[in-house]
């Protein structure tokens, strides 16, 4: 069952878009325009002659001049294919000129085809056209609309993350195919189905300065990290998805990939290169939107009307003080406590969590509770989880605590807090738990921001790897397999 209505509403007009267009084909069914792009100053009618390979498929029924340009009309009388030869004479006196081969099919409800050059055609290929347009810009609205939603009302995860993806790729999508008919550029269906199949490099080159830009501070921060933290392979993320972008985008915005294959006898380098083209689409748009969404949950500040606050852990000093990260954490959360209860007289109860690692001589939520007390909060406002090794089960064994000592957790307004580059991340893992919790966000040196978002994008790309490569997989079909099929 499908529970946000939107998406319901979505759905629906697609469907309905799918219905219109296969009526207006089938109610054409039968019958084909066919535009020849021969043209004559003559008004009179020109006389043509229509021959066929086989007999008992199409038949020629009328001709006539319209702007200028000589149309003929052909109707369906069986199944198959044919080969068109046409022969027309303008001017009475002139000698009959032969028209190129045209190759025609009439398949399901008897729709008539025109496959000439690998080209495909049909009447009523404007409608649909359209129609596909209609479909990519209500899908880009009604997924802005969502992505606007769940930021209102602060539920950020993954379906907010593919809402932003999406909708990037059906605005650039739709206003460049939009372009093309406003400005007569589709001629045919197979015009139309060849720009699908070329619009990735377009939306590829719109969002290279801003994942150039993207690269080079994720690159920069690397080094900071590298300086400040350590030569550890996690701090080295960024630099390598600059380099990995670099070369996906010399690639394919080059023609490296065609030159590659053309060198070893490869014959379907363009496949390639457009596979290529929309999968780095693809991603790079769900890294735009994760990076949009986790900025975003740090700017949002929940209603002063928590029950608990959850303090997620990160580790502490050997002499059992907190850490500045650390502190970070605990200080936000009784900033916004104090604020709630000056507000509205209300106080939270603080749950500090986090285990004792190996090389901590307490657990952390016992440093945190230390900590809290010295900054005058009560120990009775203080409840300790001091199992958890992770965030994960820091979200897991919070809600245990805070059921046992409230109830049911679904019933109570729970907030978090953490360091801002991970509110995002705790959004997800506090559902993945099975409850509803908002983040508060704590301030971090700034050379942590760009590593931090690409481990949250990796790590929501390894818990939803195969929504992701369902995903990519019909990209592949509907703008490289379908236009490779239909236009031969």
């Amino acid at each position: 069952m499908i529970k946000n209505k939107k998406l319901l509403v979505l759905n629906l007009g697609v469907l309905l878009a799918i219905i219109i267009s296969a009526v207006v084909v089938i109610s054409g069914s039968g019958h084909y325009t066919l535009h020849t792009n021969s043209f004559s100053t003559d008004q009179v009618d020109p006389i043509v002659e229509v021959s066929y390979d086989r007999e008992g498929v199409v038949e020629f029924s009328d001709h006539y001049m319209q702007d200028g340009e000589m149309i003929l009309e052909f109707h369906a009388v069986g199944k198959g294919d044919v080969n068109v030869k046409i022969k027309r004479q303008f001017y009475r006196n002139d000698e009959f000129i032969e028209e190129a081969e045209r190759n025609l099919s009439v398949g399901l409800f008897n729709v008539i085809t025109d496959k000439t050059y690998g080209d495909i055609n049909f009447n009523g290929y404007l409608t649909v056209s359209y129609t596909i347009v209609g479909v990519l810009i209500f899908t880009w609205m009604m997924m802005l609309w969502m992505f606007i939603d769940y930021r209102r009302k602060g539920d950020f995860g993954y379906q907010m993350t593919a809402c932003g993806g999406v909708s990037i790729y059906c605005f650039v999508l739709s206003a460049f195919l939009l372009y093309k008919l406003i400005n007569n550029g589709v001629y045919s269906f197979g015009d139309f189905l060849r720009y699908i199949s070329e619009i990735g490099l377009y939306l590829l080159l719109a969002l290279m300065p801003v994942m150039f830009v993207l690269s080079i501070l994720l690159s920069v921060s690397n080094i900071w990290l590298m300086r400040h933290g350590g030569r550890r392979p996690v701090n080295a993320l960024g630099i390598a998805f600059g380099i990995l972008w670099f070369i996906g985008t010399v690639l394919t915005v080059g023609s490296a990939t065609v030159w590659f294959f053309d060198i070893w006898k490869f014959p379907h380098g363009d496949i390639v290169k457009n596979s290529l083209v929309y999968i780095i689409c693809y991603f790079e748009c769900m890294f735009l939107s994760t990076v949009a969404c986790s900025y975003l949950s740090t700017k949002y500040l929940p209603a002063p009307d928590r029950d608990y606050i959850i303090i997620l852990g990160c580790g502490i000093n050997s002499d059992g003080t907190l850490m500045p990260l650390l502190r970070g954490r605990v200080d936000s959360a009784i900033r916004f406590e104090k604020e709630q209860a000056e507000k509205t007289g209300k106080h939270a109860v603080f749950v500090p969590s986090g285990g004792q690692g190996d090389d901590e001589i307490i657990p952390e939520s016992e440093a945190m509770a230390r900590y809290l007390v010295s900054q005058g909060i009560p120990a009775e406002q203080i409840l300790q989880e001091n199992k958890s090794t992770n965030t994960f089960e820091n979200m897991q064994f919070s809600k245990k605590v805070i059921e046992n000592h409230g109830g049911d957790i679904s019933e109570k307004k729970v907030a978090f807090a953490t360091t801002n580059y991970h509110v995002f991340r705790g959004y997800m893992l506090a559902k993945k738990n099975g409850y509803d919790a908002k983040g508060i966000s704590a301030k971090t040196k700034i050379y942590f921001y760009p590593n931090a978002f690409l481990r949250e994008f990796i790590g929501l790309l390894v818990e939803h790897k195969w929504k992701h490569l369902a995903t990519v997989v019909m990209l592949l079909v509907l703008f490289i397999g379908l236009p490779a099929l239909m236009c031969g």
